[in-house]
């Protein structure tokens, strides 16, 4: 009922396509240079980024009523996708044939892709198990529960959106033919 399973996989990611486009916005003039309020480039020469991962897990079966598992995964990006802001310099603005009396206050943002790798680390542990000696009215109540923490590191950590160090959950299931 012992069961060590290990995967390997490679995988790609490419930008949004709008990225493609060679698009320049430009800022509100009438307001001060904020946070949003700046020239924002899209960088047609990027590329896509790709991932390693290795993932392995030992997992113990319950007879016909549940499981528990522990898995741990390792995953080296190449190419990752981060933010640069740089103040706008009059040989930028020339490029685009801005004015840099009127664009020369404000931030330019774009994205490039990191030289070094970004690694991702995490682990998960998994529970879950069937209510057998319940009445037979209440059969197929299960109960589980899971938890999992991973780390991002590199130049590249900070550019996970809605990145979530930690989380788990738990609940009761019901599962009928």
């Amino acid at each position: 009922n012992l069961h060590f399973k290990l995967g390997l996989s490679q995988s790609v990611g490419r930008p949004d396509f709008s990225q493609y486009a060679g698009s320049l916005t430009l800022p509100d003039t009438e307001l001060e240079p904020s946070a949003t309020n700046t020239i924002q480039v899209n960088n047609v020469a990027i590329k896509a980024w790709s991932a390693k991962t290795v993932k392995a897990s030992l997992e113990y079966y319950f007879e016909n009523v549940g499981l528990i598992s522990i898995g741990g995964f390792h995953r080296d990006f190449k190419n990752f996708f981060g933010a640069t802001r740089f103040l706008a310099t009059p040989a930028f603005l020339a490029l685009y044939g801005l004015d840099d009396s009127v664009y020369g206050r404000f931030d330019v943002v774009t994205q490039y892709n990191i030289p070094k790798p970004v690694r991702m680390t995490g682990v998960d542990a998994n529970y879950k198990q069937a209510l057998t000696f319940l009445p037979q009215w209440a059969r197929g109540v299960q109960v589980f529960a899971n938890a999992s923490a991973q780390r991002a590191t590199g130049d590249g950590a900070a550019n996970f959106a809605g990145f979530i160090p930690r989380s788990g959950s738990w609940g009761f299931s019901l599962t009928r033919p």
